[in-house]
């Protein structure tokens, strides 16, 4: 048992990339049924994800924890202060706009990066009013070396500069259950994507001089005169790619999936 952060640090290299996506779809479910009674989580990221290993499973299951900052969308704080992980904070409310669950969409889409590349997000950069200023001008996370591209399209998606053109947790959800099945009942396509990504793994290192000022914990922190949050040319390509997807890039959206109501017995 552990944190995503820590797990990663220590284990990433046997992580197969099957598992990730197990790890993001039960975190998908998790943010739904949170989204669904009209709360968001306001502080999510890897600190605040649990791995618990299940003996009779023989499984590891991803929680969401830490709901010390969560609250109804109706209830918000007015005095400008920002309480979270500065790289995982969507540039919205860096830009002092009142959280949704479209914030916790992004940082769903910060922790994806985690997931790829094993290194926190921007563990270089000191964790300041500069680079609050560069996320909202696009600045996103790297992904790791051979990262497939529908999970970069995903991710992106998540991380849009503007909160209504990010998918919901729901369809997180039909997207990601898709790939489970996938990766699980031997769908060869989107498999073999998954499969050839892991043959990188081993040639990924996480090791990592992390900046004394990038800072992991949650805490206050006020910008002032931060510009309008937009994308990076290269989130525009993806997005704008997205757009125009062909039939083999429509495994995102287009394949039929499960009733969501029919196939949550997770």
């Amino acid at each position: 048992m552990g944190n995503l952060r820590s797990i990663l640090s220590k284990d990433f290299n046997n992580i197969l990339w099957k598992d990730k996506i197990t790890s993001l779809f039960k975190l998908s479910f998790d943010l739904d049924k949170l989204h669904n009674i009209g709360f968001c989580h306001r502080d999510f990221h890897s600190g605040n994800i649990l791995q618990i290993y299940h003996k009779d499973l023989r499984v590891n299951t991803s929680y969401i924890s830490d709901f010390g900052l969560s609250g109804p969308l109706n209830k918000q704080k007015s005095d400008g202060k920002i309480c979270g992980v500065l790289p995982y904070v969507a540039p919205e409310v860096l830009n002092k706009e009142p959280y949704t669950t479209s914030s916790d969409i992004y940082s769903f889409g910060v922790i994806m990066t985690e997931l790829s590349s094993g290194k926190p997000p921007f563990h270089k950069r000191k964790h300041d009013a500069i680079l609050a200023l560069e996320i909202c001008n696009g600045l996103r996370p790297e992904f790791g070396k051979g990262t497939p591209e529908i999970y970069k399209k995903l991710a992106y998606r998540c991380m849009d500069a503007i909160p209504d053109q990010r998918p919901t947790a729901n369809e997180l959800f039909d997207i990601l259950q898709v790939w489970y099945l996938s990766c699980t009942n031997n769908e060869e396509e989107i498999k073999a994507i998954f499969e050839e990504a892991d043959k990188e793994i081993p040639n990924i290192s996480t090791t990592y001089e992390k900046n004394p000022d990038a800072v992991y914990t949650s805490r206050l922190f006020t910008f002032s005169n931060l510009p309008k949050p937009i994308n990076s040319p290269i989130i525009t390509s993806y997005l704008n790619e997205e757009e125009n997807k062909d039939c083999q890039d429509s495994q995102l959206l287009d394949l039929e999936v499960p009733s969501s109501s029919q196939s949550r017995g997770i």
